[in-house]
């Protein structure tokens, strides 16, 4: 294994809930297609409808729970409800009637995560793998320099590794200890490290130069967590370590939303009644028996169904006011803090074939806090998803995919127009042979705008944050024991990754399961 798998690209999957999606150019804008799967439905007609476990929320935990629910108890009716038109939740991707992917958020599936090997048919997926290493636009040089994989890579790779300005040959030897930590200890072990922001452990525990977490760290840490090292956990830190050591990162044929397709597949083969475009909007426990009536809104109205157990797969924010207004409305007194959350921008530009950069791979911005998440310097990585996978553009074009990080955000403050304009002039520097050409919102089209506002939960430094491996108890939420028959679950209860969503998902399945078969 080579430690430079890691940085192949960062993982980026962009926890998002419903993005916002402001394509500067209408005549451009984003076609959401139906998905083209069918799901089986119920018909929730009357009170007198009964379930034995209603999942609520469609998203990567709502999922991968009620498979889990359905493989241990397979007499179960379970009914899953999801608000919006397709399955994913925060793993979504629309498609534009000329045939580009868009993934909702730029992100990318890491191939190592323990959860989606066991959830999912990689082969089905059809991945198209990044190429290990990263590009790196440094300060005051038109070029952007190489990190290569020597271990990995042809026998130019090795001098190419050698001579990279990005680090110094210190910072490459201080590289190994970090290797021998996350190869030597297992993910639990992880976990139980001593922690610390993930700042100060690269400084100190590490002992990396200034230069090279500014230049590369940074860039593509922050590009994976959504917030500045110093608000980050090193225990995820060592964690992603891990998985990118070990694994390939890639792209699916049908964007990110193939994901959650092979799910809601699997769950509807497995007799889960997948609804979407219905979401519970209250929740109600009868004293009598102890099961939970459930309004569900959907477009031709509201209907009622029971229910005898609950998985509330929702985000933080949302289970906390389906909550808030009957089940645990004294409870919640005095809860522990919502997290806060992360925010993240993704620009798409469609653009004639051939890129700028014909390799599949990460550019990420290293020219330093002045040139990176701030305005007029926007960017913090781009990508040419195309290029790794084809499907994501239409022949005899590619596209492009600008990450836009919070602190830059907030600057530009919802003036999109302005944000437009300065990627395009920060691209313009990187790729100076294509500088006319991006310029030239006719020739480089912008296809979208994601601003996604709850992109990610913290994982440091706040009580009940992201950063359980394992998942918490998916009987309590917020400090407050839940109901008898009722459960959580999301990334919000386990770690901020892809990972930590599938796995709380599987713990409330197992745990909803093990309640109705005893009960």
């Amino acid at each position: 294994m080579s430690w430079l798998r890691w940085i192949s690209l960062s993982g980026l999957c962009f926890w998002s809930a419903q993005p916002f999606a402001a394509p500067l150019h209408p005549r451009n804008g984003i076609i959401v297609s139906d998905s083209r799967l069918r799901w089986r439905h119920v018909t929730l007609d009357d009170e007198t409808d009964a379930v034995d476990l209603c999942v609520i929320g469609g998203g990567m935990s709502g999922l991968a729970a009620a498979i889990a629910a359905a493989q241990a108890a397979t007499n179960l009716s379970i009914v899953l409800l999801e608000s919006d038109v397709k399955l994913g939740g925060r793993v979504r991707s629309d498609y534009t009637s000329d045939g580009y992917t868009l993934d909702r958020g730029f992100a990318v599936f890491i191939q190592e995560y323990p959860t989606s090997q066991q959830l999912l048919d990689y082969d089905s997926l059809r991945l198209a793998q990044f190429r290990p290493g990263a590009r790196v636009k440094l300060a005051d040089t038109e070029e952007l320099a190489c990190v290569a994989d020597p271990l990995r890579g042809a026998l130019r790779d090795w001098w190419l590794a050698i001579s990279s300005p990005v680090g110094t040959w210190r910072d490459k030897l201080r590289l190994m200890p970090l290797i021998y930590t996350v190869m030597t200890k297992s993910v639990q072990d992880i976990f139980s490290m001593q922690e610390m922001d993930t700042l100060t452990c690269l400084r100190k525990k590490y002992n990396f130069s200034d230069e090279f977490v500014s230049s590369f760290l940074a860039p593509f840490l922050e590009g994976i967590y959504l917030t500045n090292l110093d608000r980050q956990s090193s225990r995820m830190f060592h964690f992603i370590f891990k998985m990118f050591t070990l694994g390939s990162v890639a792209l699916p044929a049908r964007g990110m939303q193939a994901v959650a397709d092979q799910l809601g597949e699997h769950a509807s083969g497995l007799g889960v009644h997948v609804q979407c475009g219905r979401s519970a909007c209250s929740i109600q426990q009868h004293l009598r028996d102890g099961t939970f009536l459930l309004e569900v809104k959907s477009e031709e109205g509201k209907s009622k169904c029971h229910a005898k157990s609950i998985i509330i797969a929702t985000t933080q924010h949302a289970a906390s006011s389906l909550l808030s207004n009957n089940i645990l409305s004294h409870s919640l007194n005095n809860p522990t803090p919502l997290l806060s959350q992360r925010t993240v921008a993704c620009l798409y530009y469609a653009l004639p074939s051939p890129p700028p950069l014909t390799e599949p791979i990460l550019i990420l911005n290293g020219q330093g806090a002045q040139c990176r998440n701030t305005k007029p310097y926007p960017i913090n990585n781009v990508c040419f998803p195309s290029v790794v996978q084809k499907t994501y553009a239409p022949q005899g074009y590619e596209l492009c995919s600008v990450s836009i990080l919070e602190d830059a955000m907030h600057e530009y403050d919802g003036d999109y127009i302005t944000l437009d304009r300065d990627a395009r002039k920060q691209l313009a520097a990187w790729f100076p042979q294509r500088a006319a050409d991006i310029m030239d919102d006719s020739i480089w089209v912008q296809k979208g705008l994601y601003v996604i506002p709850h992109a990610q939960p913290s994982h440091f430094e706040e009580e009940g944050c992201a950063n359980v491996h394992g998942g918490r108890d998916c009987t309590m939420f917020r400090g407050v024991s839940l109901p008898e028959g009722m459960f959580v679950c999301g990334d919000y209860m386990a770690t901020s990754t892809l990972n930590g969503a599938l796995e709380s998902g599987v713990n409330a399945g197992k745990a909803a399961a093990a309640y109705l078969t005893h009960n």
